[in-house]
């Protein structure tokens, strides 16, 4: 069904409408108060809306009719776990609430496009491929702070997960949310006139993980490779969580510590900072493309491989640009 559909006009009605629709919900914005303070926990200075997102929730809510079978549960779990991220966007939802909304919404995709069923069964694989979804949702949410960051990892991964595990829908959903990523970057880079919010940050990592489930099985032995496109994303997000963890904090709780965050304080540029990772994105998903198609065990030994370097270029950064100290509530970042 979905090799009938012009993916190139597609794509480009997509970037179109998220940027009409992006900058339509701006005007919306301004208007009703929907808007970013600066503070000590934030790294912009001026006042800006939130939600701008909705554009790439919406487009992807489009296509969901032309992804074939499981077209419904994508549908349904990108209006629990979006739908739950704009509701926050509006009116603060309390952190259980927003969860239980994810956690639907990921059991919604994850019944109808399992994780490797072949390999787990049915059942391990829906709730392996829930907490994929979850985790995902979450940790594009928690990397959502400089500009043009969120949107520009999605613009790489998506294309590179479709490459490596390509089937018509893989194909198709990636040409969307590409191009859906990048009809939002003008209003988000290099100065960010409109934030995601949580409604685009949910609607990235769920579509991205929507295309990992699809691209595992197509992959085969290469499987391991799809955690590469996004490496720069899931390292930092998972590691400062870890350090958290640590310390006994409020996984949570708003903060200032994740490495992009911490080299922003530091006195680089949104736009450094932006394409620090997206460098370190297409070194990535160049080395998961070459390897693509070898023989075990190189998939899954130079994903760890790469995997160990990226943490070792964590710790070595983190010295660099240690942790923010605690500052009083309301002082600017800057």
């Amino acid at each position: 069904m979905s090799s009938q559909l012009p993916i190139v006009w597609l794509a480009l009605a997509s970037m179109v409408a998220s940027f009409v629709l992006a900058a339509s919900w701006r005007v919306f914005a301004l208007r009703r108060g929907h808007v970013d303070q600066p503070d000590a926990r934030r790294l912009h200075v001026q006042p800006t809306p939130r939600g701008g997102g909705i554009g790439i929730a919406l487009v992807l809510l489009a296509l969901a009719p032309w992804l074939g079978e499981g077209a419904a549960a994508f549908a349904g779990g990108l209006v629990l776990c979006a739908g739950a991220g704009l509701v926050d966007d509006l009116r603060p939802l309390p952190p259980l609430a927003k969860l239980l909304l994810q956690a639907a919404g990921a059991l919604c995709l994850a019944s109808a496009w399992p994780l490797l069923p072949g390999l787990w069964g049915v059942g391990p694989g829906i709730a392996l491929g829930a907490l994929l979804v979850l985790a995902m949702v979450n940790l594009w949410n928690f990397m959502d702070g400089a500009n043009g960051l969120a949107a520009s990892q999605a613009l790489v991964a998506a294309p590179v997960l479709a490459l490596l595990g390509p089937t018509p829908a893989a194909v198709l959903l990636a040409a969307v949310l590409a191009a859906a990523s990048l009809g939002f970057l003008p209003l988000n880079f290099p100065r960010a006139r409109l934030f995601l919010g949580d409604v685009g940050s949910h609607a990235l990592g769920y579509g991205l993980a929507a295309l990992a489930l699809l691209a595992a099985p197509a992959a085969g032995e290469g499987a391991w490779l799809l955690l590469l496109p996004a490496s720069a994303m899931l390292l930092d997000a998972s590691l400062t969580l870890l350090s958290r963890l640590r310390r006994r904090q409020v996984l949570w709780q708003a903060h200032r510590e994740h490495l992009y965050q911490r080299a922003v304080a530091a006195g680089w540029s949104h736009a450094g900072v932006c394409g620090l990772y997206l460098g370190w994105a297409l070194a990535a998903s160049l080395l998961a493309l070459s390897t693509a198609g070898r023989p075990a065990p190189w998939p899954w030994l130079l994903t760890l491989l790469a995997l160990v370097v990226g943490i070792i270029l964590h710790l070595l950064l983190s010295r660099r640009w240690p942790r923010p100290q605690p500052q009083p509530p309301g002082l600017s970042p800057r």
